[in-house]
C-alpha cells in the first residue's frame, strides 16, 4: 500500500481525488440540509486531499520533503476534486427538483 502511494504522481493523484470525490458527492445529494451538503461538498474533496497526500507519512515514509509541498499539492488535489463534487450536487439537484415539479 505505502509503494503504491509513494508512486502517485501529480496528475493520478488528482485523479483519485476527483473519482472519490465524484463518487462521495452522490450520497451528499440526499442530505437534506442545504447548508450541510454544500459544507459537505467542500469537506468532502479538502479532507481526501490531505489524507491522499499525507497517508504515506503516516504509514512510514520519510516526512522530509512531504510538507514543504503540502499547501500545493493538497490544494490542486482539492480544487480538482472539489469542482467534479459540484457539479454532482447540481445535476442531482437539478433532477430531483424536475422530478418533484
Amino acid at each position: 500500500m505505502k509503494a503504491f502511494l509513494l508512486s502517485l504522481s501529480l496528475g493520478y493523484g488528482a485523479f483519485v481525488a476527483a473519482v472519490c470525490s465524484t463518487v462521495l458527492a452522490w450520497p451528499l445529494s440526499y442530505v437534506r440540509s442545504a447548508v450541510f451538503r454544500w459544507l459537505g461538498a467542500v469537506l468532502v474533496p479538502l479532507v481526501l486531499a490531505y489524507v491522499i497526500y499525507s497517508l504515506p507519512v503516516w504509514l512510514g515514509a520519510n516526512p522530509s520533503e512531504y510538507f514543504s509541498w503540502a499547501f500545493l499539492i493538497v490544494g490542486a488535489w482539492f480544487l480538482i476534486g472539489f469542482v467534479p463534487s459540484v457539479m454532482v450536487l447540481l445535476i442531482l439537484g437539478k433532477c430531483r427538483t424536475k422530478r418533484h415539479a
